[in-house]
């Protein structure tokens, strides 16, 4: 069992959680450490931390330096002394990788736009050429440029900086979305950390599910011809899942969820579902040797939380979450599932920052 932790969410001393809102609330990796024998208490034997380097964001995606950790977080301290803590406690630990893409405050970035025809993250970048502005974004977002990693000295940088994180102690890396990064890298990173660890975990996070075709110019495919076949047809989750089988150590297993949450939606329960079960023994018979795996889960931070599709009904989510534990496959429960925090409101197609019903601050007085 995975416990997600979003960092600033989780912990941060608090006595009453503070007023949810898009901003750095006050969690910490101090703090986390604190909490080490509430998570064990839940049967975690993993943790799986946002993105802990120096941010412009509080949840860590929009990276602005790889070799710092956020202020607002703590030091490079205190995640070896997380790290330190939890593996005394038998708990593992993952660090989410964001090699995809940056913000655009990044010093690499501001050099290349500065300094076009001199600088040499010029190549680290995917400009549509080298002598405009113009670079391809994570889905668009101008904020968010992303990284070339086909670029060897580019590649090169992000397994220095897994190698570093690795040599600390991490057990384990979530890559964030990992269909924007090219096979070759995936494979020599994972590669490279089994070296150092030949217990580490590295999986990622695959989810392409109707992929608007703008976007397939900045996301890469198993081959020209699976590239056809999803412009044709749609990317299939599924299909597209395994597409890495033989590239990372899992995915994360969005067709899992997208079959629980169907049944839900069409008024059935989850426990004693013929129809269910005959669909998962399907889904699962891709995944036959030990070497690739789906790491099952029912809401993420970017999704509504599982009780809305169930109502608020927790007897639901008791039965999810029964699936998971019979399966026999790693699966991860999002912070705050345990205190049936959810969003009683969709985040989907909603106003921005809606995603904040999703991330809100642990409420350590609620049983």
């Amino acid at each position: 069992m995975i416990c997600q932790i979003l960092i600033d969410r989780f912990n941060g001393g608090w006595t009453a959680p503070p007023q949810n809102a898009n901003a750095f609330l006050g969690g910490t990796l101090k703090s986390i450490t604190e909490k080490l024998d509430y998570i064990q208490s839940l049967g975690a034997t993993y943790i799986w931390l946002s993105p802990f380097f120096k941010t412009d964001a509080y949840h860590g995606y929009h990276t602005t330096d790889y070799e710092q950790i956020d202020p607002h977080f703590g030091t490079w301290d205190d995640l070896s002394g997380l790290i330190n803590a939890a593996h005394n406690k038998g708990i593992r630990v993952m660090a989410d990788f964001v090699p995809n893409h940056c913000h655009a405050s990044h010093p690499f970035f501001q050099d290349a736009i500065q300094n076009p025809s001199t600088s040499k993250y010029r190549k680290w970048f995917c400009f549509e050429n080298q002598s405009t502005p113009d670079c391809l974004c994570f889905y668009g977002y101008p904020e968010l440029p992303k990284f070339n990693l086909t670029n060897p000295e580019t590649a090169a940088y992000f397994i220095a900086v897994g190698e570093r994180l690795s040599r600390m102690g991490i057990d384990g890396f979530r890559i964030d979305h990992a269909v924007g990064l090219p096979f070759s890298f995936l494979r020599d990173f994972k590669k490279r950390m089994h070296a150092l660890n030949p217990n580490t975990v590295v999986i990622g996070e695959v989810w392409a599910v109707n992929m608007p075709h703008r976007f397939f110019n900045a996301v890469y495919f198993r081959s020209f011809w699976h590239k056809i076949y999803y412009w044709l047809f749609g990317t299939k989750q599924e299909c597209i899942q395994f597409d890495y089988h033989d590239v990372l150590d899992g995915v994360l297993d969005f067709e899992f969820q997208g079959l629980l949450v169907d049944e839900l939606k069409a008024g059935r329960r989850l426990q004693n579902n013929e129809l269910l079960a005959k669909k998962l023994k399907r889904h699962f018979a891709r995944y036959s040797t030990s070497d690739f795996q789906p790491f099952l889960f029912l809401d993420n931070h970017d999704m509504d939380r599982f009780l809305y599709h169930c109502k608020g009904d927790i007897s639901l989510l008791e039965e999810a979450i029964g699936i998971m534990k019979q399966s026999g496959m790693p699966y991860i429960i999002y912070y705050g599932t345990e205190k049936g925090m959810y969003n009683a409101t969709t985040i989907v197609n909603a106003e921005p920052y809606a995603d904040l019903r999703v991330r809100e601050p642990m409420d350590w007085n609620e049983k």
